[in-house]
Order: C-alpha cells, then sequence, then structure tokens
C-alpha cells in the first residue's frame, strides 16, 4: 500500500510538472512521424507510425509523464485491443480511446490535437 502511495505521488509530481511547463513554455504538440520501422532511439513529442505504404500497424511514442518508456499501440483493425490516430494536415496527432497504462508510471491520458489530457486518479 505504501509502494502504490508513493508511485501515485511521483506520478502526480511528474503530470504537475508536465502541465506547468506546457503553461509556461506553450502547449506540447504530438506530430506523427511515418516510419517503415520504430527507430531504435525515439525523440519526445513524436508519435511513430510504424507500417508501409497506406498500411499504419502501430503507433509508438514515448511516455509524457516523463518516465521515457515506449508505447506501442496497436492501429490494425482485427485485432485487439486496438486505437485509432488520426493526423492533420500539419502532422498533429490524436489518439482514441485513451492509454492507461497498468504497470510502470501507470499513467492514463488522452492525446488530442497533439496535446496531453491527464485523467484524474480513480
Amino acid at each position: 500500500a505504501a509502494e502504490h502511495a508513493g508511485a501515485q505521488r511521483m506520478r502526480l509530481l511528474r503530470q504537475t510538472w508536465s502541465r506547468f511547463w506546457d503553461w509556461c513554455w506553450g502547449r506540447v504538440r504530438y506530430r506523427t512521424k511515418r516510419v517503415k520501422e520504430v527507430p531504435e532511439k525515439t525523440k519526445a513529442n513524436w508519435v511513430y507510425l510504424e507500417g508501409e505504404g497506406g498500411d499504419v500497424w502501430i503507433a509508438a511514442f514515448l511516455c509524457p509523464c516523463g518516465c521515457e518508456e515506449l508505447i506501442e499501440l496497436n492501429l490494425q483493425p482485427q485485432q485487439r485491443p486496438r486505437w485509432h490516430c488520426t493526423e492533420r494536415e500539419d502532422g498533429i496527432a490524436t489518439l482514441a480511446p485513451s492509454i492507461w497504462r497498468h504497470v510502470g508510471c501507470r499513467s492514463h491520458f488522452f492525446i488530442r490535437n497533439g496535446g496531453v489530457i491527464w485523467c484524474r486518479p480513480s
């Protein structure tokens, strides 16, 4: 129980810092980058869309909480669970539904119009 409370406090601290940074320096925008393979060294604020031609099967990006874990989401309609990624003409990303990490930092958030929207802990 104490370990879980400590993890929650750390997540709240990361989220608070992230929100403060966004407020001071402008909102962080996640942009898409189409790749044949997700690079070994990924950069913050990029959603890498892995695929070929017009087909995209994975969206990969670094967790916005600051833990630097790579999150990979399935985009293939025939597999579950799956997410949907939309790109604006300027490359700004939206992912649906929410992303909820059940391990590690346990973050729960949306990426909407390139911005991170944090969900409140339940």
